[in-house]
C-alpha cells in the first residue's frame, strides 16, 4: 500500500548500511561452494591424469587426450552441480538476504518514523515489497549460478590450455591452484556487490511507496571514490531517476553501480499548509 509522509519541515534521512554480516555470510557460502569445487577438480580431474597423459599433449596429440581430461572432468562436474545445485543456491541466497532485509527494513522504518510521527508498525504493515524482494533475491542466486558454471568451465579450459603448451602435472596444478584463488576472491566480491544492490534497490523502493521524491548523494568522502561519483556528491535528484553525471554519461541511484559504496539521503517533503 503507498502512502504519502511528509514531515513539519523537509528532513532527510539516510538509507540503511549494508549490513556486513549479511556480506560475510553469502560470501563464506560462494567461497565455500568454489574451494568446493576447486578441491574435487584437483583430486578426481588433475589427480586422475597420468604423467604420461600429460606428455602426449606436449607431442601434439591433444585428441584422444583431450578426451579423457574432458570425461573426467564431466563425471567431477556432475556431483558438484547435484551438490551445489540451483535449488540449494536459491534456498541460501534467500536464507542470508531475507535476515538481511528484516534489519534494514526495520532501520529505515525506524528513521521515517521518527520524522513523520507514524508508527514504524504502521508503515511496516502498509509494505507491498514480496514480489520486489523475491525478485531481488533470484538475482542474486542467478549471479552465484552463473559463477559457478564459469569457474568450473575456467577449470576445466586452462587446464587444457596449460596441457596442449606441454606444462607438467606439477605445474598443472601450481597453476591452478592460482585461478582457485582468484574465483574465491571474485566470490567474495560478488557477494559484497549483490547485497550493497540488494540494500539500494529495496530501500530506494520503500522509499518511493512512501511518496519520497528526492535524495541527495553521499560518497564516503574518501580518495577510492570513482570521478564520476564524487561528480554527484551533495547534489539533489529524482529518486525514480536517479542522478546523471556527465563524466560516465548515466542515471544511476547510490550502491548499485560496481563496487559503489555511496549511500542515498532520502528527504521527507513538509507538510503542506
Amino acid at each position: 500500500m503507498k502512502r504519502n509522509v511528509t514531515a513539519e519541515k523537509p528532513t532527510e534521512i539516510k538509507a540503511p548500511d549494508s549490513p556486513r554480516a549479511a556480506e560475510n555470510e553469502l560470501a563464506d557460502m560462494i567461497e565455500y561452494m568454489v574451494d568446493q569445487m576447486g578441491q574435487r577438480f584437483k583430486n578426481q580431474v588433475l589427480g586422475g591424469l597420468q604423467v604420461g597423459t600429460v606428455e602426449k599433449f606436449a607431442d601434439a596429440q591433444t585428441g584422444n587426450y583431450a578426451a579423457v581430461l574432458l570425461k573426467l572432468a564431466a563425471a567431477t562436474k556432475k556431483k558438484l552441480f547435484k551438490q551445489f545445485s540451483n535449488q540449494r543456491i536459491e534456498r541460501v541466497s534467500k536464507s542470508v538476504l531475507s535476515k538481511m532485509d528484516k534489519k534494514t527494513k526495520q532501520v529505515f522504518y525506524e528513521r521515517v518514523a521518527k520524522a513523520t510521527g507514524i508508527e514504524v508498525t504502521a508503515l511496516i504493515a502498509g509494505e507491498a515489497m514480496k514480489s520486489t524482494t523475491n525478485a531481488l533475491m533470484l538475482e542474486t542466486a542467478q549471479w552465484i549460478k552463473t559463477l559457478r558454471d564459469d569457474t568450473f568451465q575456467r577449470f576445466t579450459n586452462d587446464t587444457l590450455f596449460a596441457m596442449t603448451n606441454g606444462d607438467s602435472l606439477d605445474s598443472l596444478v601450481d597453476g591452478f591452484d592460482a585461478i582457485e584463488k582468484n574465483r574465491k576472491n571474485h566470490a567474495r566480491f560478488l557477494a559484497r556487490n549483490q547485497v550493497q544492490n540488494y540494500n539500494s534497490i529495496s530501500t530506494k523502493i520503500r522509499a518511493q511507496n512512501l511518496g519520497i521524491q528526492k535524495a541527495v548523494w553521499q560518497t564516503s568522502g574518501d580518495e577510492r571514490v570513482r570521478p564520476s561519483h564524487a561528480d554527484r556528491d551533495g547534489k539533489e535528484y529524482d529518486v525514480a531517476k536517479g542522478l546523471y553525471s556527465s563524466i560516465d554519461g548515466e542515471f544511476l541511484i547510490p550502491g548499485v553501480d560496481y563496487n559503489c559504496r555511496c549511500t542515498a539521503v532520502y528527504v521527507i517533503p513538509e507538510t503542506a499548509e
